[in-house]
C-alpha cells in the first residue's frame, strides 16, 4: 500500500474515544498547570499523573501525593509521604488507600469528565482533605462531614 509508508510509526488508527480521551488529558494538565503551579503533571500510556505537595500549617509534615486520572474513571489519589495508614475513621478507601474526597449520593456528584476538571474540584478538595487529616490528629475526630463507610450514613 503506497500510503502506508508516510505513516509507518503508528501501529493503529486512534479511535474518536481515544482522541477524546487524549484531548480530556490535555485539557485537564492545562488547567492544572495554570491555577497550580506546585504541580507536576505528565501524560503517558492514556494517563494524566499529577504529583503535588501539601502543608497545610508551618508545623505539619510536607505531604506529598500522586493523582492518577484516565478521564474514563474518578480520579485516584494516594499519599506517597509520609505514610498515612488506614483506619476506620479518617477518610479513605481501605481497599488501596486512595483518598476519598466525596460521596457520590450524599455530595450528589457522579465523577463525568464532561462536566467536572479537576483543578476545582478534586485539587481543592485534596488540599483540605490534608487540613482535616491534620484537625484529626490533634482531635481523633474527622472533624468534616462524611459518609462513615461501615454504617453509610452521614456524619456530622
Amino acid at each position: 500500500m503506497a500510503g502506508s509508508k508516510f505513516h509507518k510509526n503508528r501501529t493503529q488508527k486512534s479511535s474518536r474515544a481515544d482522541l477524546i480521551k487524549r484531548a480530556i488529558l490535555i485539557r485537564e494538565k492545562k488547567l492544572l498547570k495554570t491555577y497550580f503551579d506546585f504541580l507536576d503533571c505528565s501524560i503517558s500510556k492514556g494517563v494524566l499523573i499529577v504529583k503535588g505537595i501539601c502543608k497545610p500549617t508551618d508545623q505539619s509534615p510536607e505531604y506529598h501525593y500522586t493523582l492518577t486520572y484516565n478521564a474514563l474513571t474518578p480520579p485516584k489519589i494516594l499519599v506517597d509521604s509520609p505514610q498515612i495508614e488506614y483506619n476506620d475513621e479518617i477518610h479513605m478507601f481501605p481497599s488501596d488507600n486512595s483518598l476519598c474526597l466525596y460521596h457520590a449520593k450524599s455530595d450528589d456528584l457522579v465523577w463525568d469528565s464532561r462536566n467536572h476538571n479537576l483543578y476545582d474540584t478534586i485539587i481543592p478538595w485534596t488540599q483540605e482533605w490534608f487540613v482535616y487529616y491534620e484537625l484529626y490528629n490533634i482531635t481523633g475526630k474527622w472533624e468534616h462531614p462524611h459518609i462513615d463507610h461501615r454504617l453509610n450514613k452521614l456524619v456530622e
